[in-house]
């Protein structure tokens, strides 16, 4: 029996693409994600990296039920998501969040910044009074670093900073177990960016909720995570410890993201013989055969060609998908 809050087991999410008419050739279907398995546990942030492209905002969208895996199951406190009707989904949304990558668009234009806040609750808490709303949102707003006085404002007022201390304090406001940050920073200044990480480091703290930390920044995903998941083209390609997996990374694609995190000083980086990226990560809708990452990897063999890679365990919590990982790493 395990004691994680959420599970994800062999998830598969594909998009159709193409009418399907006469002149389009017929539908094909494009895998975003293929076969991913992980766990949270309750207080722990995972993160995800990875290239544009590569289906990370496709996982997260599916654990929360708002893209339709094509496969697999989503299990949050051993029951599965992927099974809910829409009732039991409306009731779980209370629970499960989401900060979406665009902090202005991600809110409603038509509605006060007191309103955006306040909303959640009189969907998941309608036994509140309008006093005690106003109350937990005046009091969400001043957590996150905003003004009482800003209730009565419009997102457009604000910058993007403090449009995503809004979305923030929006999907706070219900005391949700798990929140999906989906590359929650990326659109901000680097400044900003260390200001929200703190802020979501400091209400995990608080609150003990679960984080899965969605980002193609590997730093950022460094200062924010336990674990990370390295993905490419929809596959998981290493699975770690956040120490482990930048003192020791196992999988070419791995060293190469870490390899291009910058270092101020080059004698402190801690992996030696790291080989800079090169290409660009291919189209999904026709994906190399074997291993996905061969046709980037200087590593690759004809073994990488004929044979998709068997997921390993390295250790207790390490597993990666590599044909030559012992001989190359280990």
């Amino acid at each position: 029996m395990t004691d994680a809050l959420l599970q994800v087991e062999a998830l598969n999410v594909d998009y159709a693409v193409g009418s399907g008419g006469l002149l389009g050739g017929g539908r094909k279907f494009l895998r975003a994600v293929s076969d991913i398995s992980f766990e949270i546990n309750a207080g722990e942030t995972l993160g995800i990296v990875g290239e544009t492209g590569c289906g990370k905002s496709s996982l997260g969208k599916a654990i929360l039920n708002l893209v339709t895996p094509s496969g697999g199951r989503v299990l949050w406190r051993g029951r599965d998501v992927t099974k809910m009707d829409r009732k039991e989904l409306r009731a779980l949304r209370s629970e499960m969040q989401i900060v979406f990558q665009d902090p202005l668009s991600s809110l409603n234009p038509r509605m006060t910044v007191g309103e955006i806040v306040a909303e959640p609750l009189r969907v998941h808490a309608p036994e509140l009074s309008a006093e005690q709303r106003n109350k937990a949102m005046i009091e969400m707003l001043e957590r996150v670093g905003l003004r009482a006085d800003m209730q009565n404002r419009y997102p457009n007022e604000f910058s993007g900073g403090q449009c995503q201390r809004i979305s923030i304090a929006r999907a706070m406001i219900v005391k949700p177990k798990l929140i999906v940050c989906d590359e929650a920073v990326s659109a901000l200044d680097v400044s900003i960016q260390a200001q929200i990480c703190n802020l979501l480091r400091d209400l995990q703290r608080e609150t003990g909720v679960s984080m899965l930390f969605i980002s193609h920044d590997l730093a950022v995903v460094r200062y924010m995570a336990q674990r990370i998941l390295v993905m490419y083209l929809g596959n998981l390609m290493e699975l770690s410890p956040r120490d482990e997996l930048f003192e020791r990374p196992r999988h070419p694609y791995s060293r190469a993201l870490i390899g291009a995190v910058p270092e101020a000083d080059p004698n402190l980086r801690i992996v030696d013989s790291l080989v800079a990226l090169e290409g660009e990560i291919p189209s999904p809708l026709s994906p190399p055969s074997g291993c996905v990452f061969r046709t980037r990897c200087p590593n690759a063999t004809p073994a990488c060609v004929g044979s998709v890679p068997q997921r390993e365990a390295v250790g207790p919590a390490h597993t990666l998908a590599c044909h030559h990982w012992r001989t190359l790493y280990d």
